[in-house]
């Protein structure tokens, strides 16, 4: 899932997520056909994420919402990649934030290159296993990702479901107070 991180828009329209997530197979359909596919832990390792954008649904004839460094930031985990994004406060920035933190939009994919050597190709179980990345080029908010264990929300969706628990904490407190 996607989440929106910002509480009330205090700091911009932040989203953070995880766009690529190692060791779990996925189906992929592509014009040659349908195979599994799984990229392996540390195929990430020492990959190009300098100038990598933020898409809506890999849509390269639309502006960027967010690109590395200055309004995206990624990072390589034990998991695979975690994102850190703040939209634009434009109205497809809003809708998008939106969407994220009504849980509308709750996927993510990416585009990336595989240098040579850096997968392989099991005929037997029909998968391809990445392990190696050698850049990747965008990621992409997605209504139906390739990847379903990939994740993206709204910052503020958490913030406020905290929020409210902190807020009947308050009361339950005062109502002890006072005697009942």
């Amino acid at each position: 899932e996607i989440r929106a991180v910002d509480p009330a828009g205090e700091n911009g329209l932040i989203l953070e997520g995880m766009p690529i997530v190692y060791d779990q197979p996925a189906q992929i359909k592509d014009i040659f056909g349908e195979y599994t596919e799984i990229i392996r832990r540390g195929a990430l390792d020492g990959a190009d994420l300098s100038d990598t954008r933020l898409l809506y649904n890999h849509d390269l004839n639309k502006v960027p919402l967010a690109r590395t460094p200055k309004t995206m930031q990624l990072k390589v985990d034990p998991a695979g990649l975690k994102m850190t994004a703040n939209l634009p406060d434009t109205v497809e920035g809003q809708s998008v934030y939106t969407a994220v933190k009504r849980g509308d939009l709750s996927g993510m994919s990416f585009a990336f290159k595989v240098p040579k050597g850096g997968s392989s190709y099991d005929p037997k179980t029909n998968t391809r296993t990445i392990t190696k990345i050698e850049k990747v080029y965008e990621v992409s908010l997605a209504p139906f990702p390739a990847y379903p264990t990939t994740s993206v929300e709204a910052r503020s969706a958490i913030v406020e479901s905290r929020t409210k628990f902190q807020e009947a904490k308050i009361k339950v407190n005062q109502l002890l107070k006072k005697g009942w």
